[in-house]
């Protein structure tokens, strides 16, 4: 009997676990990118994004998956504003031929990506630009 409670304890610690990382992860923004893009360190294909909170802080982890693709990094926002400007959307800074995801605006405020040590390299040589993709939440 002793056995029984535990497993049932057991079983909704679980239950509990997975209710709140499933709320940590709620979307904060939806959004389709129309072109390639360097997330992370790696190049995502075109597509719809969902990106989410892994954690409460503004500064925690963010995940980006597209489901249709079936691709998905985490990503480590540096900066967060929370002030909201109103849209949903991520941000990107051309160079060259390649995007490098920049920022992402939410509901929740604005959270914002270092771009690679060697973009600032290239972009002393090359036309930089910024681009950005509209989303929803």
């Amino acid at each position: 009997m002793t056995k029984h409670y535990a497993s049932v304890l057991l079983a909704l610690a679980l239950l509990t676990g997975l209710g709140v990382s499933a709320a940590a992860e709620e979307p904060e923004v939806i959004v389709t990118v129309p072109f390639s893009f360097v997330a992370a360190g790696r190049t995502l294909p075109a597509g719809r994004y969902t990106v989410s909170r892994l954690s409460d802080d503004g500064l925690g982890q963010l995940s980006i998956r597209s489901y249709e693709q079936g691709v998905g990094v985490l990503i480590l926002a540096n900066r967060f504003n929370s002030h909201s400007i109103g849209e949903s959307k991520l941000t990107f800074e051309q160079v060259g031929d390649t995007h490098y995801l920049h920022t992402i605006a939410s509901n929740n405020g604005v959270y914002m990506i270092d771009l690679p040590r060697t973009i600032n390299l290239v972009a002393g040589t090359q036309q930089q630009d910024n681009v950005s993709a509209s989303g929803t939440n």
